[in-house]
């Protein structure tokens, strides 16, 4: 039967006793109590033992005085039964405690085998003496062997350790032993191919029941891998904290609350922050930093700071900056906050970049644009005159050729008035355009706005043509006119198309004036095209154009006496107008110019009394 509650044992024991004091009383016999010392001993215990061996005593002497020999032999009877009744209660307790302890350290744990790793055990003493068949085979040796390691040299073991750290392994051994204290040692181990891998001990002590300790056990992990992946994360640790500290610009981390938390080597040399000697990281208060700012920044970088901060939105400052040397430079300041999954804010990452040179190279570029504005306002004032001058010239020059031509008329014998009349005419239409251009630059000064009415370009043309038949005829030009009969009227400035036209067949005459008075030829085309526009082409026979990208630039002139503002007026006229003008040298000789006018311009040509003085 086996007894496995207390309960049980006690009441076996109890029976038992009770059993053997009966029996005892009713045979006479004392020595019949030593079986209740025996139960009690093993099912209860050694003190319940010891107080079942006084009364087995107490009965005894009852039972033996209580015989008509107990007067003789009862106390020497008695002896001998309380000295077996004791070395019976020594017996059961020596057996019992070794019973319990094989079972708590043998028979119930795992053996040495089934420890994870290379599982050792040692003794008190620290002497090894035993290791796990893993161990055997990872070091290449065979049990017979490891037993005659151990008998040799206590701390002989230290043979598979790498001379490096065998010195600091013996010496955390030692104060185990000393101590009682677990042991944690982390050294490289030599394995049977003669290869050295990263091993970490640990070992804690077995004690018995009064506290000492009666051996260690313990095991030996592989931590090679997880030391190799330490040093590579402590190597790009390294090397990221070089690239932090070497990049270019000043790195600097805050906590989540906006509280300066590291600087970089860069961002320390610039600003001479002794970061190791300020306050614990994480610290420092933000105030402290914004003293580097100029007085005249600090308040509005103290608020658009913290209400960044406190909005947890990214930020980007301009200020000035106090360098170690005490100068003042301009810094752009940007700052990201890095967030969990949940959106919270882990930190923040500033960088600071030095734009002071650019700064200044910007205020230095905006005071040569100051000085190059007042240069080109001259320079327009001047242009404005020559503008000018060359507009009111051509009127004037035909007031006084008709003028000439007007006093032959009426010079004639006899006077010829019908031509002195149509003379006349012209000299009062001369005098309007001259007196229009006066208007428009008037116009242009006090910002008013000229109103375009529908023009016919074919009648432009032949009065342009008329205008300078005189011309035409002292520089051998033969005229060939092919105006579009079907040509539809555009929304215009009529002075404005004369001039554009004026200057362009002028030019179209002078550019034959050094070539063969028999080849001289200019041909005038008008046309309908099919995206809404009408062209007119100016083409002449001269020598062509040398930079046709160039003729339409104000001042740009290939003649000696030229200006160089026809053809850029002209340009600024068509244009206003929201036309296009184009230069190109032809194929078979010359030169060939060209401008197109939507045919109902509408309001955009309202601007068109500017356009005489913008080339």
């Amino acid at each position: 039967m086996e007894l496995t509650s207390t309960k049980q044992r006690r009441a076996v024991a109890l029976a038992i006793g009770a059993a053997s004091v009966l029996l005892a009383l009713f045979v006479n016999e004392p020595y019949v109590l030593l079986v209740a010392v025996a139960v009690i001993c093993i099912c209860i215990g050694w003190e319940a033992g010891l107080v079942a061996v006084a009364a087995a005593g107490l009965l005894s002497c009852v039972i033996l005085f209580s015989l008509e020999s107990g007067a003789t032999g009862g106390a020497v009877r008695l002896a001998v039964f309380v000295v077996a009744a004791l070395a019976l209660w020594f017996v059961i307790k020596i057996f019992r405690t070794m019973s319990f302890y094989d079972r708590v350290y043998h028979d119930t744990g795992p053996g040495v085998a089934d420890i994870p790793g290379l599982g050792w055990s040692a003794s008190a003493d620290g002497r090894l003496r035993l290791v796990s068949p893993a161990a055997l085979e990872y070091v290449g040796v065979t049990a017979d062997e490891m037993r005659r390691i151990m008998d040799g040299d206590d701390y002989h073991w230290t043979q598979f350790v790498h001379s490096d750290d065998v010195e600091a392994s013996m010496a955390r051994w030692r104060h185990s032993l000393q101590t009682g204290e677990p042991v944690i040692d982390e050294h490289r181990m030599r394995r049977f191919d003669g290869t050295y891998r990263w091993f970490r001990d640990t070992g804690i002590a077995s004690r018995n029941e009064y506290g000492r300790i009666t051996g260690w056990y313990g095991h030996t992990a592989d931590i090679d891998d997880q030391k190799k992946a330490e040093s590579a994360l402590r190597e790009r640790e390294r090397e990221l904290r070089l690239l932090v500290d070497t990049v270019p610009t000043m790195i600097w981390l805050m906590t989540p609350a906006g509280l300066p938390y590291y600087f970089n080597k860069r961002f320390v040399d610039w600003a001479g922050i002794d970061s190791a000697k300020a306050q614990p990281r994480g610290t420092r208060q933000f105030a402290s930093h914004v003293e580097l700012f100029h007085p005249d920044d600090r308040a509005a970088v103290k608020t658009v700071f913290e209400k960044s901060f406190a909005r947890g939105e990214p930020l980007q400052h301009k200020g000035r900056l106090c360098r170690k040397d005490g100068e003042y430079r301009w810094i752009d300041s940007r700052f990201e906050p890095l967030r969990d999954e949940d959106g919270t804010i882990l930190r923040w990452y500033g960088v600071n970049f030095d734009i002071d040179d650019e700064v200044r190279a910007q205020e230095s570029l905006r005071l040569a644009d100051e000085r190059l504005a007042r240069a080109l306002r001259a320079a327009s004032l001047s242009e404005l005159s020559v503008s000018i001058a060359h507009e009111l010239n051509q009127p004037l020059q035909a007031v006084v050729a008709n003028t000439g031509a007007f006093q032959r008329w009426l010079s004639a014998d006899p006077p010829n008035f019908s031509h002195a009349s149509r003379v006349a005419q012209k000299i009062i239409r001369n005098a309007d355009a001259a007196a229009q251009v006066i208007t428009r630059i008037r116009a242009l000064f006090s910002k008013t706005e000229a109103e375009p009415h529908p023009i016919d370009l074919n009648a432009v043309i032949r009065e342009v043509c008329d205008l300078l038949g005189d011309r035409l005829a002292s520089s051998s030009v033969k005229l060939d006119l092919q105006l579009d009969p079907g040509l539809p009227a555009t929304v215009a400035d009529l002075v404005q198309m004369e001039q554009v036209v004026l200057n362009i067949v002028r030019n179209g005459i002078e550019a034959m004036d050094d070539v063969n008075t028999t080849v001289r030829s200019l041909r005038i085309v008008s046309r309908r095209q099919n995206d809404g526009t009408v062209e007119v082409e100016v083409r002449d026979s001269g020598r062509g154009l040398s930079d046709p990208e160039r003729i339409f630039e104000a001042f740009y002139t290939t003649k000696p006496d030229g200006m160089g503002m026809g053809l850029a007026i002209c340009h600024s006229i068509v244009e206003a107008h929201r036309g296009r003008l184009w230069g190109e040298n032809v194929e078979t000789g010359g030169a060939s110019i060209t401008f197109s006018l939507p045919i109902r311009a509408g309001d955009s040509t309202k601007t068109a009394t500017g356009a005489t003085v913008r080339a």
